[in-house]
């Protein structure tokens, strides 16, 4: 139950910190030096405004019981001083490095509580900043005063689209949240279209908070329309590996095509055993085939939940009789390699560190079968795919002494399937030759795209810039391409 007053405190479940931190990859959480070291996690939203600017929201959540406070007239309080900036990248070196600040602002956060003693761990006070800047590529940082008067850094990337020149369907960022109501109160700092939206930065749900509720808006829907002047929209919860939706967790709607709907809704996962989920987005043709998707990450912990599909998911076949326990030592370091291009960061370390041939094929194994979406059958379609796009990657961009899936653009159609689109610039006057990949939605960042560069004039283009987090970014790219020429 979401406890909520003047001091905006929310109590959405009994997380720690330390889940709170090993979960939520994708939001900017601030390190944590000491003990009381104030705890924050801070996310954000794009939405459309006007011809020239987005409207960017940015989330905090403040752990209530990480504050130091002090008496106060009415109970105790606590004040945290918070540095915020957006600094847009203008740099001409390749690597493209923040260095023009677009807005900025300091601010005291003030916190009121009655009885400090009651505070516990997951407590956290909600804030939001709303802010108006041009679409692009930007760099959020922000910077906490510690009580012992250290300044915390700390920074992650945003990409603000270009809602006004879309000319066909097109979402906006989704919203977390903890509650939606509905709303008059427009001096509400949480206040949007008739609704007050709490929104949930750690985007973590679960014990205490087990309603998933979700904002977001689409625009431009005369792409989708059909003769009565209405859309399909299908919204649903997904495993984080899998794009099928979840028993009981999926809606279709027909709804009216306006030029901005409001979409509003939420899902009760608490029956979801603990892990990694996505919300998503699809609006649908007449043919029921996907014009345009959007998802947002999150993640729910509920340990008194066991997995529906615990059993169907162990091995099925035991290591000592599968293929993986005589497999050559080549044969293993070639998949091995192939495994990294998709690897997660923990896997990725515990390849480094295996020199034992049978742990590496045991490991090998293992990181195929919990890819598997239906264990219960002897293929493994996740694997089948995986192999299906490198060989494909492999006829297309082999080049000399290099298979076509260690290239990069080998490795982007590997990670992320082949492109939406493909736009060639091999002969454009002044620029070395290059082709842009449109992705209608990649899980976790909606549209996205990858530009590679005939840099050497030698065949081999390389990733040079991309919107995609954790991706190479140059926001000058096309300059960088031309004054490299």
């Amino acid at each position: 139950m979401v406890q909520r007053g003047q001091s905006g405190l929310e109590h959405p479940m009994q997380f720690t910190r330390l889940l709170a931190s090993a979960l939520a990859t994708l939001i900017l959480v601030l390190p944590s030096v000491a003990q009381k070291t104030p705890d924050i996690s801070i996310d954000y939203g794009a939405f459309a405004f006007d011809a020239s600017e987005s409207m960017v929201e940015i989330y905090m959540a403040i752990g209530a019981a990480s504050l130091q406070y002090e008496n106060a007239e009415r109970g105790y309080q606590a004040i945290l001083p918070v540095g915020l900036s957006l600094w847009r990248s203008t740099d001409a070196a390749l690597e493209g490095t923040p260095d023009s600040v677009v807005w900025e602002r300091e601010i005291d956060l003030a916190f009121s509580v009655r009885d400090t003693s009651t505070l516990e761990e997951g407590q956290v006070f909600i804030r939001q900043i709303r802010v108006t800047i041009p679409p692009g590529e930007y760099e959020l940082r922000a910077s906490v005063l510690s009580p012992d008067g250290d300044r915390l850094d700390a920074e992650r990337d945003l990409i603000i689209p270009d809602f006004a020149q879309h000319e066909s369907c097109v979402f906006s960022d989704i919203t977390l949240a903890s509650t939606i109501t509905r709303s008059d109160d427009r001096e509400d700092a949480f206040h949007k279209n008739g609704l007050s939206i709490l929104p949930n930065a750690s985007q973590l749900y679960g014990m205490g908070a087990s309603s998933l509720f979700y904002y977001a808006e689409a625009y431009n829907l005369a792409c989708a329309a059909s003769d009565g002047g209405e859309y399909t929209l299908l919204t649903y919860v997904s495993e984080a590996n899998q794009a099928a939706p979840l028993p009981g967790l999926q809606k279709r709607s027909v709804r009216q095509a306006r030029d901005i709907d409001v979409l509003v809704g939420s899902f009760d996962v608490k029956s979801l055993p603990s892990g990694t989920y996505f919300l998503r987005f699809v609006i649908l043709n007449e043919a029921n085939e996907a014009l345009v998707e959007q998802s947002r990450k999150f993640f729910v912990f509920n340990p008194s939940v066991a997995s529906a599909t615990a059993a169907a998911q162990q091995p099925r076949t035991v290591f000592e009789t599968s293929g993986y326990a005589t497999m050559p030592e080549e044969e293993v370091s070639q998949g091995l390699e192939h495994a990294r291009v998709i690897a997660t960061e923990q896997e990725t370390r515990r390849i480094r560190r295996m020199s034992d041939l049978e742990a590496q094929r045991r490991f090998l194994m293992e990181f195929w079968q919990v890819r598997d979406p239906s264990p219960e059958t002897e293929e493994n379609e996740f694997r089948n795919d995986f192999y299906s796009r490198l060989m494909y990657a492999n006829e297309r961009y082999s080049i000399r002494n290099r298979e076509g899936w260690e290239t990069d653009r080998g490795q982007v159609l590997v990670k992320y399937g082949r492109p939406t689109s493909i736009e060639p610039h091999l002969y454009d006057s002044g620029f070395k030759p290059y082709e842009i990949w449109v992705y209608n939605s990649i899980p976790g960042e909606g549209e996205a795209q990858f530009v590679f560069a005939d840099l050497d004039g030698f065949g081999d283009f390389e990733l040079v810039h991309s919107t995609v987090i954790g991706e190479r970014k140059l926001a000058n790219w096309l300059e960088e391409l031309a004054n490299i020429y």
